[in-house]
């Protein structure tokens, strides 16, 4: 009596109440538990060709937390709610890091759906956070800020950070596929010269991806054997970067800046966190309007997507000026910050600003 009563807001009765315990908590092929749903899925997507490399992030940074916190229960034991209060409890993850998280263990659950262990998904309906506003716009390098990069790591021998960050600012290559990319992947000397790109996610598929001129006038000057990237590459990258914000303290100063107008210098300037693949992106979309070459070259699924995230972050004036950066060559066409651009800058960041500001009979 007690357990109809519950059932009767959602006019149901003990039948239904059996039939769906019968359909959802006793799959097709029996019970078992997360650990073992993890080794299956793994044995599954090995032999299917998914890389290592997904398939061990995949393990070690969602699966392995997601079986502990549920002490590698039933998976039919876990319930929508459970995953939710999971998922949010961590206040420290922000939107990207709960969005990759939910999307992994979805993953999992619909292998245990499509093979039997399970019926019902409980990341389906799970609630998804707003995705932020893009801030790509922010992370687009100015042409005269890649050239000078470039240019410093040239000019203090760091060939192999060059020969990488060519790759990605101009050949649409990830950061983290420079890695596994070799010289003989290179094909400088072909009638089309291109870069030869191993997918990381699916084993043995690739891109193939057409290098520019100006990349390939980079390249020659640094050219070397094996791997492209150096050795410790995060680690060499990391100082690199540290190198070059102090170099451009010292412009600054030669430039007579000082206080807010010297670290607007620099932040304008710098490298940011991949700036280098959202400069491709960004100049390359302005260059040739075309989101299908552009979603091919970086391995991207879908153009719209990529064509409402970066079109018109930059001029195509600009994207003529950005793939004419060549290495010792300042162009004419080049103009360099000045002192008067960055009052400018700062002048529409307060006019914005105050524009954005509630006013006085808002608040």
């Amino acid at each position: 009596m007690a357990a109809l009563e519950r059932l009767r807001p959602y006019g149901a009765s003990i039948g239904d109440a059996v039939d769906f315990y019968i359909k959802h908590c006793k799959p097709p092929k029996g019970s078992i538990t997360i650990s073992e749903l993890m080794n299956e899925f793994k044995k599954v997507k090995s032999a299917a060709g998914l890389s290592s490399k997904y398939l061990d992030t995949s393990w070690k940074s969602f699966f392995v937390p997601f079986r502990d916190h549920f002490k590698d229960c039933p998976v039919t034991q876990v319930t929508k709610d459970q995953c939710h209060k999971y998922i949010y409890k961590h206040k420290n993850w922000n939107t990207t890091t709960v969005a990759t998280h939910i999307r992994h263990l979805s993953v999992l659950y619909n292998f245990a759906v499509e093979t039997g262990y399970a019926t019902l998904n409980p990341f389906t309906r799970l609630q998804r956070p707003k995705k932020p506003q893009s801030k790509s716009r922010d992370k687009v390098m100015k042409v005269e800020a890649v050239r000078m990069y470039l240019q410093f790591a040239l000019d203090r021998g760091y060939k192999a950070e060059v020969a990488s960050l060519v790759l990605v600012f101009f050949c649409g290559v990830r950061v983290d596929e420079v890695e596994r990319v070799k010289w003989d992947d290179i094909r400088l000397t072909d009638d089309t010269p291109v870069v030869l790109i191993e997918e990381p996610k699916i084993a043995h598929q690739r891109r193939v991806n057409a290098l520019p001129s100006n990349a390939i006038a980079w390249l020659e000057l640094v050219k070397g054997e094996g791997r492209v990237a150096p050795g410790n590459y995060s680690e060499r990258m990391k100082n690199l970067r540290k190198r070059f914000r102090t170099y451009l303290r010292k412009e600054a100063d030669k430039l007579k800046l000082d206080g807010k107008a010297r670290d607007e210098y620099v932040d304008d300037m710098d490298y940011k966190q991949n700036s280098a693949r959202i400069s491709f992106a960004s100049y390359h979309v302005a260059m040739y309007e075309d989101p299908s070459q552009t979603s091919l070259l970086l391995g991207h699924q879908n153009p719209t997507l990529l064509w409402n995230t970066y079109r018109a972050l930059v001029t195509k004036a600009d994207a003529e000026r950005y793939w004419n950066i060549y290495p010792n060559r300042e162009s004419a066409d080049i103009t360099p910050i000045t002192y008067e651009m960055i009052r400018e800058t700062r002048a529409r960041r307060i006019a914005k600003a105050l524009a954005a500001a509630p006013t006085r009979t808002e608040a």
